[in-house]
């Protein structure tokens, strides 16, 4: 039996698409309330990121001379043993971390009235990460990430002019 044309749309908009509050896709609750609640949860990240470590007491021996001239002497060394190891800061790193299903939610919550600041400043500081990572020895990796996130290796000049600049050759200067 045929529905009727009314009953097909039915909690949609003319377009096809679910209304706002409509009884069908209510659509997901915020996973933030606030942005206080966000940017805690940010600082949050940079620490859990540092890692986990407990400080263990190692003995070392150490032997001189030999027969009955011999000395030997112990040190309690305090030694760090890594629980869970850090990791490098990273965008699918901190969404994951918030609870996020994609990226794309974090950038869509930076959009949003009062939570535009702590994520733009988490951002910042993963940027800042991967733009440390550019006096190491391989960084082609962290120069694909970098133009991904907006950076060029051409400088404009003006409208239509380019000026030859590239990492490589900046770093070469330095």
């Amino acid at each position: 039996m045929a529905k009727k044309k009314s009953e097909d749309n039915e909690g949609r908009k003319s377009d096809g698409k679910f209304a706002e509050g409509n009884k069908f896709s209510p659509g997901r609750t915020p996973v933030y309330a606030n942005g206080e609640e966000l940017a805690e949860k940010l600082l949050e990240y940079f620490e859990w990121i540092k890692g986990e470590y407990e400080i263990h007491d190692i003995v070392t021996t150490n032997t001189k001379g030999s027969g009955k001239d011999a000395v030997t002497t112990t040190i309690l060394t305090p030694t760090k043993v890594w629980i869970r190891d850090p990791e490098e800061p990273t965008m699918t790193g901190l969404a994951i971390y918030l609870g996020f299903e994609s990226r794309q939610s974090l950038y869509d919550y930076g959009k949003k009235d009062g939570f535009s600041y702590p994520i733009k400043k988490a951002l910042l500081q993963i940027e800042n990460n991967y733009e440390k990572g550019l006096w190491g020895d391989k960084v082609a990796g962290v120069v694909f990430a970098l133009k991904n996130m907006g950076w060029a290796d051409s400088l404009k000049l003006g409208e239509d002019q380019d000026a030859p600049f590239s990492f490589g050759s900046f770093l070469m200067k330095s």
